[in-house]
């Protein structure tokens, strides 16, 4: 009788991959996925946005200018908590557990991103590292705390735009970023947009600037605007135009983004990355 095969030993059917140009939502650089994503997604989250259920969505939209003022102060090393009811604590003083904090989480995100062979986290982390010192150690206060104003209305074009971008980009497993990206790609569509149109209004004159705060009312003479106005003397034209000014550029990188993951271009420095890799597995081998 034949000998009969050890468990162990006997062949594993390993089904094969799914073809690259198949729908898996979760998955990234998948060609129709690429296409069809943004704009679905973005689309409904304009419409929701327009209807009675925006307001349900309010609450996002306020966080995301906190978070404006917070980044920034994080980067400038200063402690800073969003609160999403329209306030930020900051702190006066640089605090060098927070420059420490922030470069070792992306220190965490770089090394992540090297092992697992993923270009964009080592691209990210290694920039904003190189940001964060500039910002931290360079700018001068009274320019750190003109950035950390304007980075409240800043922040909802920029944050909101980042956050739409990034549903192209792969991260760490740890992550979960295939399934979270869906929220904050509806979240920052659902802002960029409101935000967008807002200031277009202002620019036409259909609405006003927004002085005062969400907290203590239009009377605050600390809101955003205001202080920019009264602290570094920008004029009204000065406020709009640049906040149209940013949100044009916004608009404009994600155009540019969306371009280059639908005509496939992302690849290139996934190549140079590998090349780079191969030749110093090679160097050690040798």
């Amino acid at each position: 009788m034949p000998e009969s095969i050890p468990p162990s030993s006997r062949p594993v059917y390993v089904p094969p991959p799914p073809p690259a140009d198949s729908f898996q939502p979760l998955a990234f650089d998948r060609p129709v996925v690429n296409l069809v994503a943004v704009p679905l997604v973005g689309g409904l989250a304009i419409l929701v946005t327009q209807s009675f259920l925006g307001f349900f969505l309010q609450g996002f939209h306020v966080w995301v200018h906190e978070f404006g003022h917070a980044t920034v102060a994080w980067f400038t090393g200063k402690k800073a908590l969003p609160l999403p009811i329209g306030w930020t604590n900051i702190s006066p003083d640089k605090s060098f557990f927070v420059y420490v904090g922030i470069l070792f989480l992306l220190g965490l995100l770089f090394a992540a991103g090297w092992q697992e062979r993923k270009p964009w986290p080592v691209i990210f982390a290694a920039g904003l590292a190189v940001l964060q010192a500039g910002m931290t150690w360079l700018l001068p206060a009274e320019q750190a705390r003109l950035w950390i104003v304007f980075g409240g209305c800043g922040g909802q074009f920029y944050l909101s735009a980042l956050m739409v971008a990034l549903f192209y980009f792969e991260f760490p497993e740890k992550f979960k970023w295939g399934a979270c990206r869906y929220v904050f790609l509806f979240i920052g569509a659902s802002s960029f947009y409101e935000t967008y149109t807002f200031w277009r209004k202002v620019k036409y004159g259909m609405v006003p600037l927004p002085y005062g705060s969400m907290v203590n009312g239009e009377e605050d003479a600390s809101g955003d605007l205001d202080t920019l106005s009264a602290d570094f003397g920008w004029s009204d034209r000065q406020i709009i135009a640049t906040y149209n000014h940013l949100g044009n550029v916004c608009l404009a990188a994600l155009v540019i983004v969306y371009a280059i993951f639908a005509l496939r271009l992302n690849r290139i420095p996934e190549r140079i990355m590998e090349k780079f890799r191969s030749s110093r597995d090679d160097e050690a081998e040798a």
